[in-house]
């Protein structure tokens, strides 16, 4: 099968596979349907140059038996990409950061050690961890917070994070700036409930993912918006 009778097939497939998982209407519009989705902005163009491809290929005659432009292999890519993102949506989970590799500090930390490794990577925010749970966020409205209450200068001495625990819990922490969410939310929305979020002036720093999405469960992994918006 060359590329044009390929991306023909990848074409209906992706046709049928919209129609089928989204409910889109059967009438051949179903993939200028699809480009207005949110999940599927960041190739909203490409698949929009599918499109008008396939019209083009559909709609002429060939030449002397030849059709009249033969598919790139980045637009068969592209089109079974999207397939597959229909089939199986990226969860929260397959996308986060694991605990593993999570910067994150316990109560017991020296505040001003992980302040310097903060700085360092370029990091706003750390989890405060215990017992595997969420119990805490560190960052810059905790500075913020100290300073107009006089006490920042409890950031440069044996300070524990401990010591600071009614400015990092997570009942007193910005609670706007962090939500949780369960693993197995698909990627797309997560980034709605960002949108959201950011619609009501609210600044979602961290996700953190958990079973449920329940604060008092293990920690599985963070994502930041970044993460869920380029997907």
């Amino acid at each position: 099968m060359n590329n044009t009778d390929y991306f023909l097939d990848l074409y209906k497939q992706l046709e049928q596979t919209a129609v089928s998982v989204y409910g889109l209407p059967a009438d051949g519009t179903a993939v200028s349907k699809l480009e207005r989705f949110n999940e599927y902005k960041s190739i909203r163009a490409e698949l929009k140059y599918c499109r008008e491809v396939r019209a083009l290929l559909t709609h002429n005659p060939k030449i002397d038996g030849d059709f009249a432009v033969s598919p790139s292999g980045a637009m068969i890519e592209t089109l079974k990409k999207v397939i597959s993102k229909i089939k199986e949506p990226p969860t929260c989970f397959e996308r986060c950061v694991k605990t593993a590799n999570i910067l994150s500090a316990k109560p017991d930390d020296r505040v001003f050690d992980k302040m310097k490794i903060m700085k360092s990577f370029g990091y706003s925010y750390i989890p405060i961890m215990k017992d595997k749970r969420v119990v805490g966020v560190f960052g810059k409205h905790t500075v913020f917070a100290l300073t107009l209450d006089g006490l920042d200068n409890i950031l440069f001495d044996n300070t524990r994070f401990c010591d600071i625990a009614s400015y990092t819990s997570l009942s007193k922490s910005d609670k706007n700036s962090f939500r949780f969410i369960p693993r197995d939310m698909y990627l797309f929305e997560a980034e709605e409930l960002v949108i959201n979020a950011f619609k009501k002036k609210e600044r979602v720093n961290l996700l953190f993912v958990t079973e449920t999405g329940k604060a008092n469960e293990s920690l599985l992994g963070i994502l930041t918006p970044w993460d869920v918006m380029d997907n």
